[in-house]
């Protein structure tokens, strides 16, 4: 029994560009569990969770791309990217973090006492949303 296929560009384009379609649902899928391993990933060690901020701020964002459906996740704090590269040594120049404009940096410790230093090694990278998109198989 012979079979015959048609091709018909303008309609696979329908199919792939639709919301409604086959692509678009498996992407926000796929969205959506990237969306749940970085919050997740937020929670192991380097741990930087004290208020949660951060980890509710990770949304998913639809957008179109070349007139294909997409979805972004992230987050819009700007502190996000500081904990998912890290910062001082660990972070992308590789450098001590020291003072522009005074003699010593000052902020509040633990246990609410003031801290000086002259320079501080910053903090390791918690890629959560890297590992996340590695972790979910794409």
């Amino acid at each position: 029994m012979p079979v015959r296929h048609k091709y018909n560009p303008a309609a696979m384009h329908a199919i792939l560009s639709s919301p409604q379609g086959g692509l678009a649902k498996d992407m926000l899928k796929r969205a959506v569990r990237v969306q749940a391993l970085a919050k997740k990933n937020l929670q192991r060690p380097p741990q930087r969770v004290k208020t949660g901020h951060l980890r509710a701020s990770i949304t998913i964002t639809p957008f179109l791309f070349r007139s294909y459906p997409a979805f972004r996740v992230g987050s819009p704090l700007n502190y996000a990217r500081w904990v998912h590269d890290g910062t001082g040594i660990y972070g992308p120049h590789h450098q001590l973090i020291k003072p522009r404009n005074a003699n010593v940096l000052a902020w509040h410790g633990n246990m609410g006492e003031f801290v000086f230093a002259k320079s501080v090694k910053g903090m390791p990278p918690n890629p959560f949303l890297k590992d996340a998109v590695k972790a979910a198989k794409l």
